[in-house]
């Protein structure tokens, strides 16, 4: 089905058809999950599921770029002791 990117305040949104979405079983505000692959051009549209798992939160992807940050050092040192025992 083609469909066409709008402008929906400052974002972009893609329409979906109402048989489209009466076939999925899907109403306004479900939540979905949208995997997107951007050098492929590519996005896949899907339910959600696992409703029940916990997410991570802003603060762990906080202290994960902090600890990413200082021990980068470290970090690139495994990764090349890895790739050493791979050749």
């Amino acid at each position: 089905m083609l469909q066409k990117i709008i402008a929906v305040g400052n974002s972009l949104a893609i329409t979906l058809p109402a048989s489209f979405m009466r076939d999925a079983g899907w109403k306004a505000g479900d939540e979905i999950m949208v995997e997107h692959n951007a050098n492929k051009q590519i996005a896949v549209v899907m339910p959600k599921i696992h409703s029940g798992t916990k997410h991570l939160t802003p603060e762990f992807y906080e202290w994960l770029d902090e600890n990413a940050t200082k021990y980068k050092g470290a970090i690139k040192e495994l990764a090349n002791i890895n790739d050493n025992k791979l050749s």
